[in-house]
């Protein structure tokens, strides 16, 4: 088998419209109703895009492997776009957070879907550049959709127009898994073998590999999202930045990230370095974390936030691509289903806790707390990691 350059190219252009209309979508309601509602209300909003991804993940790995993706992708991406469109009409708080809801909740097995059939149009060498392109199409559309938010917003007074393209984006989206002609079938499974919602992470825990990069990376996201919470006040109220500084500072990270990806997309490596590579990006994370605990200027921060935006570009490329190589293809949805539902409570849990933390121990204790846990657990686990990639290559 060939790696279907044309096909996941024109994928990546359709994905990059669709996460740029996600990101119009996320900005615009926010807008929308902070001032109204304030902080409680932007995590009421925040909480109605996270949450169902956590909560859909077992049934979402479950449809994807028992439905045609050239079925369910269209079908769910189309219920999406209407989901979205209905934002537009303004009907209320309460409605956007149950319209936010339907999308993200069948956004969940579309994720799955899309995750476990990339692999059956990729080698296992080109998997990680495939991922690599795709993340640089929807790196890209999340660095425009804030601006463009704003600029719709400002130029026409309305919050719809975001709300409209994003419809549109997800039909787009639909109509190129259509015409590409994108596809997974099912496997077949004997007559007395049930599918379990759960299977997914019963073969995430039974693989070496597969379980320590899982834990390695959930370990990863949950101690990234409480530096995104803390980041704010380390370069505003410590280290003394303004506002337009602190924006400069956190867009690093972003641009960090679509070079990473767009480096990952373009560079074949043999697949027995992937492992190695996840590895030194964990590594590389790591010392980011402890030098943003003691960081004594914002361009530091700066610096080392582009390097971490860099390396978690290829961190996702290769030890996703480790995972999706390494899982069976009659169990690969329930199995990327699951890792996502991991990431996502993470995130949320990172997230949650980080005011806590923050406020009883202060930032820089918490960021060299969360470096020093990282790299504790990276010690454990990354020789596993590594003895399992070369096991399995030899």
């Amino acid at each position: 088998m060939q790696t279907n350059w044309t096909k996941l190219r024109l994928l990546a252009l359709a994905g990059s419209i669709s996460w740029m209309g996600s990101t119009l979508t996320t900005f615009a309601v926010v807008l929308q109703y902070k001032d109204e509602y304030g902080p409680n209300g932007v995590s009421a909003i925040m909480l109605s895009m996270i949450l169902p991804t956590i909560l859909a993940a077992p049934y979402a790995g479950v449809l994807a492997d028992k439905v045609r993706a050239a079925v369910l992708l269209p079908v769910l991406l189309s219920v999406m776009g209407l989901s979205t469109f209905m934002l537009s009409f303004d009907l209320g708080f309460i409605w956007s957070l149950v319209f936010l809801a339907t999308t993200a909740t069948c956004g969940t097995p579309v994720g799955a879907s899309f995750n476990a059939t990339l692999a059956n149009y990729s080698t296992p060498d080109d998997l990680p550049r495939v991922m690599g392109l795709l993340q640089t199409g929807s790196s890209l559309g999340s660095m425009l959709g804030p601006g463009l938010a704003g600029y719709l917003v400002t130029v026409t007074g309305s919050f719809a127009w975001s709300f409209r393209i994003d419809a549109a984006s997800f039909f787009i989206l639909a109509f190129a898994v259509v015409a590409l002609r994108i596809d997974r079938k099912p496997q077949p499974h004997g007559e007395d073998e049930k599918i379990r919602a759960m299977d997914g992470v019963k073969v995430i825990m039974k693989n070496d590999l597969v379980r320590a990069l899982v834990i390695l990376i959930t370990m990863m996201i949950f101690a990234v999202s409480v530096i995104n919470i803390g980041e704010v006040f380390l370069v505003m109220d410590i280290l003394g930045a303004d506002a337009i500084t602190y924006g400069i500072v956190a867009a690093t990270f972003a641009l960090g990230s679509v070079i990473g990806a767009v480096t990952t997309s373009a560079l074949k490596v043999p697949e027995k370095h992937h492992a190695l590579i996840s590895v030194v990006s964990l590594v590389v994370l790591c010392l980011v974390m402890l030098i943003l605990a003691v960081a004594w200027h914002w361009i530091v921060v700066a610096i080392v936030w582009f390097i971490a935006g860099f390396f978690n570009a290829g961190l996702n490329a290769y030890g996703i691509s480790l995972i999706m190589n390494r899982t069976p293809e009659e169990i690969r949805g329930r199995v990327m289903a699951s890792v996502r539902a991991m990431f996502s409570t993470a995130s949320v849990v990172g997230m949650g806790v980080a005011g806590l933390l923050i406020a009883g121990f202060g930032i820089r204790n918490v960021f060299g707390a969360a470096g020093i846990a990282c790299v504790v657990i990276l010690a454990l686990l990354a020789p596993a990691v590594l003895k399992a990639s070369r096991r399995l290559v030899d």
